[in-house]
């Protein structure tokens, strides 16, 4: 049973995880056939897999931990091990798919936090099975939520087809736009002094 003063995360997290998994849902059906149509490239259904059970995972936790007298250790590690075995189906197809060699090497890192993830999930939920709760293991439960919750964003921010933010390109444009800013100050200054003549 979840303790009371975890209670208001957990609605929280589930009225969160409802919004994020709707805005998914809305996504896609605005244009289905970029998703299931059969000539769709298959990153775009690997994608789509990662992030729904990414977001479905700590959506459901929450739900049970607001259920009175629910262990939410059984629950968690069921969620657990469906993205365990998710995460191992979908490096199989990544492993079998031709088509998805452009992006191999980001898709191998998301698989392998995946993993990782759902993993720590497991051994963490292993911890709270009984009617009383150690809240250490709970508190660790509560973070790692947080952080699957996180990695679902970036494969819904993958699926929807929005640029990658990459901190590099943050950085080039800006020191490229400080480069413009001085330039154009330079010449005012130039032009200033020319007038002053």
């Amino acid at each position: 049973m979840v303790p009371e003063n975890y209670l208001s995360f957990f609605t929280t997290m589930a009225a969160a995880g409802a919004t994020l998994f709707g805005l998914i849902f809305v996504a896609i059906s605005i244009a289905p056939e970029n998703i299931t149509h059969p000539s769709v490239h298959s990153d775009r259904q690997f994608k789509a897999t990662a992030a729904y059970v990414a977001l479905l995972n700590p959506l459901l936790i929450s739900l049970f931990a607001l259920v009175p007298n629910q262990w939410i250790g059984i629950a968690a590690m069921v969620l657990s091990w469906v993205g365990i075995l998710n995460t191992i189906a979908l490096a199989v197809t990544l492993v079998q798919s031709s088509a998805l060699q452009t992006g191999r090497v980001r898709n191998i890192g998301l698989l392998l936090i995946s993993l990782i993830l759902y993993s720590f999930e497991a051994f963490v939920s292993s911890k709270l099975y009984g009617q009383v709760i150690d809240t250490v293991w709970l508190s660790i439960l509560a973070d790692l939520l947080i952080f699957i919750t996180l990695f679902g964003i970036v494969r819904a921010w993958e699926l929807i087809g929005i640029r990658h933010f990459r901190i590099r390109d943050w950085i080039i444009d800006l020191v490229s736009k400080r480069k413009r800013q001085g330039k154009d100050q330079e010449a005012d200054a130039s032009l200033d002094a020319e007038q002053k003549k």
